[in-house]
């Protein structure tokens, strides 16, 4: 463990890790404090950050420690770190937390049980983290991969453009668009200036967001699912049967008015003839 506190990079990582606990840890005792009602508010905040914080000096000092060692034995064996990375780090967490746990719960309690269940939690709540924080962190180095290699396949056509560029600006007919892509083909006005601008080549925000608005969300839908943009001639057929049923309708309201009208007329001569007499 010496050897770790030495290591200023060790130290740096166990001050700025306990300090995110402590904030976590500070912020959840806040919003306890307001649910419930608990005054004073900051005691109860205060007193749920340093537990955390003391929680996180042991854990991560131990994690540190377990790192250092399992990375001292792969060297020995003339093993990568980057290849045991993933098992190191679970295994480390797994042992930290149940070490945390464990004792952190015997000196709360003075009870073996509780030593044991605080050991088995808190275990399970370091192994849970540490596999989220491996996929969160096995995914960012997936997209950083693929945008290298968008952008590679980019600058690969545009070289390919600017051979041809010449052919093109002296009208050599060996030049086909149809092997080009259409989305960094060029147009006329950028050739002639000597640059090629693709369609959306940009990674910023904007430009996945624009990207992601042309995509039609209804056809990323599954084929089972009772949801489908009907087309334009399906939209007139429902407007024209629409039409006829609302025809249909006024038909029959115009006979039924007839008929009332007649009826009316009839019991008026009814009355008409009844009064005469």
């Amino acid at each position: 463990m010496s050897t770790v506190l030495h290591d200023k990079h060790a130290r740096r990582r166990i001050l700025l890790s306990t300090a995110g606990l402590a904030a976590a840890g500070g912020v959840i005792g806040l919003n306890i404090a307001i649910l419930k009602n608990l005054q004073p508010i900051y005691k109860h905040t205060l007193t749920m950050a340093a537990n955390w914080a003391v929680y996180g000096v042991f854990f991560f000092t131990v994690r540190e420690t377990l790192l250092y060692d399992q990375k001292q034995r792969g060297e020995a064996l003339d093993l990568q770190f980057s290849l045991t990375r993933d098992h190191d780090e679970m295994y480390s967490s797994l042992c930290s937390g149940m070490v945390t746990g464990g004792t952190l719960s015997f000196i709360a309690r003075r009870t073996k049980g509780a030593a044991f269940s605080g050991a088995l939690f808190f275990g399970l709540v370091s192994a849970a983290g540490q596999f989220l924080y491996t996929r969160m962190n096995r995914r960012r180095q997936a997209i950083i991969l693929e945008r290298l290699a968008s952008k590679d396949k980019l600058a690969s056509s545009l070289s390919s453009l600017d051979q041809n560029k010449s052919s093109v600006a002296t009208g050599d007919s060996d030049y086909n668009y149809a092997n080009v892509d259409p989305n960094t083909r060029p147009s006329l006005l950028h050739l002639l200036k000597g640059t090629t601008v693709p369609a959306d080549w940009s990674d910023s925000p904007i430009a996945r967001l624009r990207r992601r608005l042309q995509i039609d969300p209804i056809s990323l839908l599954p084929e089972w699912f009772p949801m489908r943009r009907i087309s334009f001639d399906e939209y007139h057929s429902m407007l024209v049967e629409r039409k006829r049923l609302v025809f249909e309708e006024l038909a029959q309201l115009r006979l039924a008015i007839a008929d009332m009208e007649m009826r009316e007329k009839v019991l008026l001569q009814r009355l008409q003839q009844q009064e005469e007499n």
